[in-house]
């Protein structure tokens, strides 16, 4: 009788073997470049039919309300998806900048697991040694591409399907909705009716400007669609794991650039197979160097103890309502303009934000940087042309004058309700009744920044 419940037991065992049951998944992650996660229709984005493939991907799978990035810009996201490990602690913060040597990234800890590693599109990463992608040839490397970029799907096509009995890794990574903002079908909206978001000033630049961007991230939502249909297609999607980002905010103002909710925030959209195939909606906050970790988990490995991220395999599993207790960010604007920095914490609900630079005056190169004599080579830049729109305005509308000096001079701290207002616009940081919220916040920050080894700030 024993050794019958044995044979049985051998039985199982090799079955799930034979169907899979216990194969490593496939990953597939697909970045978005610049896109507001406010501006997708499953974040509740009040301009309608902009992004159907990725609301339907949410439907399906774990949509995440509270992933933040560490710092809104692009080279310092994606070293911090790829490796793991916060801005500081890589060695990537401020644009540009390249990762510290030596620094093991998504490419060294799942080739070790047996996956190949492939990325096609934009790169904005270096060096070569910490990110030895397979570069795979059919989307566009250049962020700044104007039109429509040409998008070849074989090379993705070939990655996928090479050997069905290696795993893989993909990342395809999108230059939809970086500007120009050119690409794509404006016409679907129309621009007189379009709602904007609140930090932004109304003028008739920006509401052309926004609905190119739309147009932009309709094509980023294709391409979600067409690599969901290029899994189906070849019998991938059964066991591979789909993750949608939409990278930092816009790089619009208050966006892309500084620690508003609008930069930091980011969509984040999961599809499992089993056994994390479950579908809901999470509020636990979570960080992008969360999101290798849990592929080295679900890819059989053991996490590092030097990671800053954490495995969210737990949340996928059980839903579970806490997963970071804080999330922590950065600015630091010294090669896009004059000297500025920022750091900020967030509970979820209040966000803390602390500016320190001489008078607090805040400049991007790229932007508003001719305000302090920085010169750049792209004069025609489609968000100087809707600053400069900003500009004209608030010479003699009172609503334009605040948003532009809310943009261009901050105070020491700020300090707001998410839930109430969720575009900053409302600084609490002199209201009494806060008074202990503001300081749980600096502590908490301050503790953050020890570990990070953060010497650009000593709180007084």
């Amino acid at each position: 009788m024993k050794k019958h419940k044995l044979s049985i037991i051998i039985l199982l065992f090799i079955s799930c073997k034979i169907f899979g049951q216990t194969k490593q998944p496939n990953f597939l992650i697909i970045l978005g470049d610049d896109i507001n996660a406010r501006d997708i229709g499953c974040y509740g984005a009040e301009n309608k039919n902009t992004t159907p493939n990725i609301d339907k991907l949410a439907s399906e799978g774990v949509l995440f309300k509270n992933m933040f990035v560490s710092e809104a810009i692009c080279a310092p996201t994606r070293a911090e998806l790829f490796t793991g490990l916060t801005p500081n602690n890589n060695g990537c913060n401020v644009n540009h900048a390249a990762t510290k040597e030596g620094t093991l990234s998504i490419v060294q800890h799942l080739n070790k697991l047996g996956y190949r590693v492939g990325l096609t599109g934009k790169m904005h990463f270096r060096p070569e040694s910490v990110y030895p992608f397979e570069i795979i040839e059919g989307f566009t490397k250049n962020a700044n591409y104007s039109g429509t970029p040409p998008e070849d799907w074989d090379g993705v096509s070939e990655f996928i399907n090479r050997d069905k009995n290696q795993p893989f890794c993909l990342i395809i990574c999108s230059v939809h909705a970086h500007a120009p903002w050119n690409a794509g079908d404006s016409s679907l909206w129309d621009p007189n009716t379009i709602v904007l978001p609140k930090h932004l000033v109304d003028t008739k630049e920006t509401r052309e400007y926004f609905t190119e961007y739309l147009a932009e991230i309709k094509l980023f939502d294709e391409q979600v669609g067409n690599a969901r249909n290029l899994l189906k297609k070849n019998n991938l999607d059964s066991n591979t794991a789909l993750i949608v980002l939409d990278e930092n905010g816009a790089g619009m103002p208050g966006g892309k650039w500084t620690t508003y909710d609008i930069g930091v925030r980011s969509a984040c959209i999961m599809k499992w197979p089993k056994p994390y195939n479950n579908k809901f909606v999470t509020n636990a906050i979570t960080q992008y160097c969360d999101i290798l970790p849990t592929l080295i988990e679900a890819a059989g490995g053991e996490v590092p103890s030097n990671l800053d991220g954490k495995s969210l395999l737990p949340l996928l599993k059980e839903n579970n309502t806490k997963h970071r207790e804080y999330a922590y960010f950065l600015y630091n604007n010294t090669k896009e303009g004059p000297d500025y920095k920022m750091r900020a914490v967030t509970d979820g609900k209040f966000k803390l934000i602390w500016n320190k630079s001489e008078n607090n005056l805040y400049a991007i190169r790229v932007i508003n940087g001719f305000d302090f004599g920085y010169v750049d080579k792209m004069e025609d830049r489609h968000v100087r042309k809707m600053y400069l729109s900003w500009l004209a305005k608030a010479g003699y509308d009172e609503d334009a004058s605040k948003i532009v000096q809310r943009y261009r001079k901050h105070p020491d701290f700020e300090l707001y309700n998410l839930n109430d207002d969720p575009e900053e616009m409302v600084n609490l940081i002199d209201r009494q009744e806060f008074n202990a919220k503001v300081n749980e916040l600096k502590n908490a920050l301050m503790a953050h920044m020890k570990n990070q080894e953060d010497s650009f700030y000593t709180i007084n």
